[in-house]
């Protein structure tokens, strides 16, 4: 059991920061031949929180194996999708999900139009009757919201996801297969401000070198604080900083006290390149890293703006490459826990059981002095088959991010990983401070 909740993000100039999320598992009747019978198994807890824990810096790493250029992630939504995903599968289906996610409590972030989180379901009129009840309870655990429909076009599912993208992805399919009998989707989005914002009279132009050593001139933020010693850290291969987003009630008011729900920025600086620091991760490392240098000294940080639309082609792919291979083959897949095969038989008498079609991944980003915009979405398809003063001045640490950089936005108490990306190209100088 597990609510969905979600994700990060600031905003761009004058307009409203926001992050999105969005996971979506459509999923369908496949063929299925000969599916073995076996007692879902699930794994000591102690366990299965290792795996879990591992889960961001493996798909991160299998992600920036193939990409040379920007791109971001949400590591946490794939994790929320892959759990409802799991909650319907049966036998190998069901260990292999388990084995790449691991089995916890997802913890849930929630305030009142600041951290949306929203989970839905989209089933099919003429199939609703063949869903298993026992899975419409593990919908409800998710509080997921049941839209039912003929789904002659995806208009329904388009619309739910602009609704809970606060219009950021107004749309997610162009079309839909007739076969379609059911998706499941997560969305998360977010509106937060930096806790202390960057000041525009401080944005110029600096040189940014990118990984193929050709240089570019770029929109530089530039902050400094007097007491960095709560925002900066260095580890092996890296430095970094870390920045809070302003803390939020459940009402979505700022409070200023240990209660309020809070993000973060986390810039990680390689000394190398980004390759060399992602392939060295070590399990977990991404939710340990804190501030971490002792000591009276000042900060200054320079940080390009950015803003780019990433979309990960070979999403299916990876999560092969993880384990998860049943739930993408026709003849293997085994979701008999959102339908039976004798259920299928009476909806299609051609069908043989569901499996996940497609799987696709798409984010957007932008980053500016008062924020970040960002929006992601996941998408799993399944059709129908038939076949102060101070007389000792401190200590001044600089930090400029003039080079490919990694960074993710997570939550300040459990570290939980919403995007993690990596800038390879900022924003071009415009010539002028604080464009929108």
């Amino acid at each position: 059991q597990m609510n969905g909740r979600e994700v990060l993000v600031l905003m761009k100039n004058n307009k409203v920061q926001l992050t999105v999320l969005i996971l979506i598992l459509f999923l369908s009747i496949g063929l299925c031949v000969g599916c073995k019978k076996k007692e879902e198994k699930k794994e000591d807890n102690k366990e299965t929180e290792v795996k879990n824990v591992a889960f961001n810096e493996r798909i991160v790493k299998l992600v920036n194996s193939d990409e040379k250029d920007n791109y971001l992630i949400s590591p946490y939504s794939i994790e929320i999708a892959l759990n409802m995903l799991k909650d319907g599968a049966k036998e190998d289906t069901y260990k292999q999900i388990e084995e790449v996610i691991g089995s916890r409590e997802i913890p849930v972030f929630t305030s009142k139009d600041r951290i949306s989180v929203t989970n839905g379901a989209f089933i099919k009129d003429d199939f609703k009757e063949f869903v298993e009840k026992d899975y419409y309870d593990k919908l409800d655990n998710y509080k997921a919201e049941l839209i039912f429909d003929k789904f002659t076009t995806p208009d329904a599912i388009n619309n739910w996801v602009n609704e809970h993208t606060y219009g950021m992805i107004p749309k997610i399919l162009d079309d839909i297969n007739p076969d379609f009998v059911m998706g499941i989707a997560n969305a998360v989005a977010i509106d937060v401000e930096w806790q202390t914002q960057w000041k525009c009279e401080n944005t110029d132009k600096h040189e940014f070198t990118k990984t193929d050593g050709t240089k570019m001139d770029t929109e530089m933020m530039f902050a400094n604080y007097t007491n960095g010693k709560k925002l900066y850290f260095e580890i092996d291969g890296a430095k970094g900083v870390v920045l809070p987003y302003s803390k939020y009630s459940v009402d979505g008011e700022k409070v200023y006290d240990e209660e309020g729900i809070q993000l973060e920025y986390v810039a990680i600086r390689p000394e190398g390149t980004v390759d060399e620091f992602i392939n060295n991760l070590k399990d977990n490392q991404l939710k340990e890293i804190v501030p971490n240098v002792d000591g009276k000294y000042e900060l200054n940080v320079s940080l390009p703006r950015y803003g780019y639309d990433y979309k990960l082609e070979n999403f299916m792919d990876i999560l092969q490459k993880m384990g998860i291979k049943d739930a993408f083959d026709k003849n293997n897949a085994n979701f008999e826990g959102i339908a039976t095969k004798e259920n299928l038989r009476k909806h299609n008498p051609e069908a043989y059981n569901l499996y996940v079609e497609d799987a696709i991944h798409q984010t957007h980003i932008d980053l500016n002095e008062k924020g970040t915009k960002a929006a992601a979405v996941t998408y799993f398809g399944l059709n129908e088959a038939t076949s102060a003063y101070d007389p000792n001045p401190p200590v001044v640490k600089e930090i400029v991010f003039d080079k490919p950089f990694v960074y993710m936005i997570r939550d300040s108490k459990t570290k939980e990983i919403l995007f993690f990306g990596v800038v390879e190209k900022p924003n071009e100088w415009k010539g002028s401070t604080c464009s929108e």
